[in-house]
């Protein structure tokens, strides 16, 4: 019986997930959210990747 149970509610949060996910992507992005850009001048981390896609596009 304890399986079964472990099993109904393994199964519920998974339908719970899958729901909530779908639910997210149908959401509309908030109005001023649609296009952000990190600003890479301030964080100081040398080896992150946004900031290094932005260093190989200013230089093309």
């Amino acid at each position: 019986m304890r399986v079964l149970f472990a099993i109904l509610i393994a199964g519920a949060l998974l339908g719970l997930n899958a729901w909530l996910y779908t639910a997210n992507k149908k959401t509309p992005v908030p109005e001023g959210c649609e296009n952000l850009k990190p600003d890479c001048t301030g964080c100081g981390i040398t080896d992150c990747t946004l900031r290094n896609k932005e260093e190989e596009h200013s230089t093309l």
